[in-house]
Formats: structure tokens, sequence, C-alpha cells
């Protein structure tokens, strides 16, 4: 019989063979189950009391609650979001500064922009939290009810209609693009600086159509401002229940919106990265977050990893195409 010393030396000896990567995922396993152990930057590449910051402030601080450490919102707003996230894709892989991102994160590369980062070598996504619809509103005073009497009366006018966005290469301008050339419609694009300067325009009677998202515009709503007549998305928004979809209307490729979702620079560990992801889910299926992101006009996801790569992948394969033979340039 082997003496107890003897049996301690054998698994001693046998640990110390084992393979590098087994040692390797053992030793990040570890520090994953000890995550986090101090404070957590969250880098918002926007400034403060935007949609992104907004939500992003809700979440860090259920992420705080959940796994026992400060998770602390820092803003680098700036070129495009571009300072933000390269802030991040440089930083130590080690889980202790994230990137709550924006739309911006896929259509910097979609826009043909240069960054110092790449987005599919440089992050590690961890989940996509939610996104919002593009509402496509028309001024009270037109007869508009329907995307089909916005084509009719495209068609019918010489010069076609004008309609407004946050900006040149901005989803709703995107989507708007990409909507005149499958309805055959006579759509010229007016970019504004920014939601709130487009939605004053579309108010004034200015511009009759406006793409935008639900903040600010949907505020005009009540008021009898502006009149939406579709939501892009495949389900109808909560806020706007009687206001059809896209898809309701004959589009089912007329999908679009803002998105949020957290990355890590690439090379974080994968179980701090699993381990985040899953407090995110949990996070977002709780019910007094889901009501406060749905009552700010979000539709609230809560991805896994694979997920969130996927979708950003798509998002830059969708509208690559589209941006090139609308040559939309950034401004």
């Amino acid at each position: 019989m082997k003496s107890a010393a003897t049996i301690i030396l054998s698994l001693l000896a046998c640990l110390s063979f084992a393979p590098p990567d087994a040692r390797a995922q053992g030793a990040a396993q570890t520090e994953a189950d000890a995550y986090p152990r101090k404070s957590v930057r969250i880098v918002v590449p926007f400034a403060p009391g935007g949609g992104l910051d907004t939500v992003a402030r809700i979440v860090t601080q259920k992420l705080s609650e959940r796994l026992g450490q400060p998770f602390v919102v820092e803003n680098k707003p700036g070129a495009a979001n571009i300072i933000g996230n390269d802030t991040v894709a440089k930083s130590a892989p080690d889980g202790y500064t994230l990137l709550f991102a924006a739309a911006p994160i896929a259509m910097n590369e979609v826009l043909g922009l240069k960054t110092p980062y790449d987005v599919s070598k440089d992050f590690a996504p961890i989940s996509l939290v939610a996104g919002g619809a593009v509402v496509i509103y028309v001024h009270p005073s037109t007869l508009y009810r329907t995307l089909q009497d916005i084509i009719q009366a495209a068609k019918a006018s010489p010069d076609g209609l004008f309609y407004a966005t946050a900006g040149v290469g901005s989803m709703p301008h995107l989507l708007g693009e990409s909507w005149k050339v499958e309805a055959g419609a006579n759509l010229t694009h007016v970019g504004f600086k920014g939601s709130s300067p487009a939605m004053q325009a579309a108010v004034a009677g200015d511009v009759k159509i406006l793409f935008d998202a639900w903040i600010p515009s949907g505020s005009q709503i009540e008021s009898g401002k502006l009149r939406p007549i579709a939501y892009a998305s495949r389900t109808r928004s909560k806020l706007m229940p009687n206001v059809p979809t896209t898809a309701e209307q004959g589009f089912p490729n007329m999908l679009a919106g803002g998105f949020f979702g957290m990355l890590a620079p690439a090379g974080t560990p994968p179980p701090i990265i699993d381990k985040l992801a899953d407090a995110v889910r949990v996070i977002t299926r709780d019910g007094e977050v889901r009501d406060r992101l749905t009552n700010l006009g979000y539709e609230v996801h809560g991805t896994t990893p694979a997920e969130y790569g996927a979708y950003i992948k798509h998002q830059i394969d969708r509208w690559t195409p589209i941006a090139k033979a609308a040559d939309i340039k950034p401004e």
C-alpha cells in the first residue's frame, strides 16, 4: 500500500505535467470566480444625459449590485465614438475596463471611417443590451397615414418628397435610402446635425417626413405635432401599440434601429466575458429594468457574446453595400 506522502507526491507530479492550456484555463476560471476584485470602469463614448448614457447607468447600477463591486461610468465623447471605443480597445484585457457601445461601433465601418482599431479583432463582445427601432413620423398637416401613402405621393410629385434625419450616415438615413430603392419612391434626404434640429424642422412643417428614434421625437406625438405612421421592427412598440410595423405594411426588410451593448478588449479571459454576459442577461430579465427601458422606448435584449458578435457583423454586412450604393460619406 502506498503511503499518504507517496500519493500526494504523485498528485503533485500529475499537476506539474498538466498541459499548459489546461493550467491557463484553470487560472482564468479561478480569476473569473473571484472577479471583480475591484471597481470596473465602463466607458461610454457619448456625453452624459443621452440615450446610451441613460441605458448604461441603469445597467451598471444593477451590475454593481449583482457583482459586489462598483461599476463606474466614464464618458468619453467625440469623433463619432472613436475616442471612447479606442480607449477600451487599447486597455488591459482584464475585465476592468469595458465599453458600453452604440450603433457607431458598426456604422463607422459601414461608412468607411478610418479607426485606430479593428472592430472584429480588437473587441470581445459581451452582450447586446437594448435597442430602439426607427419611427417614421409625418407632419399632421399631411394626408399620409401609411407608407404606401408616402410612396404614391412621392411618385406623383415631379420633385418627389423630402425626409429628415439626425444626420448623414445615421441609421435612419441608411434605412431611408434602402427603402426608397425598394419602394421605387422619389425621396430626397435632408440631414440635420442631430435629432433635435431634425425634429424641430419636422414639427415646424419645413420637412413633412421624419425618420427618427422614439427619443426625442416621440415626445411630440401626444401633443399632435407629429404623427407616427410606421415602426421599423417586426413587433409593435409598447409605447405606440396602434402604430403598425413596417413589416405589417408590406416591407418585411425595412428594419433598423439604434442598439446598445457591452464589449471588452480582445483577449479578456472567456470566463470573465461569460460571467458578465450571464449577469447582463439576468439584469435584462428583471421586471424593473425591463419596464424602465421599455418606457424609454427601447426593446430589451440581453444576448450571449456569440449572438452579439454575430449581430454586429450582420449590421456591417447589411448596411455597407447600401452606403456604397447611395454614396453616403461621413460628414
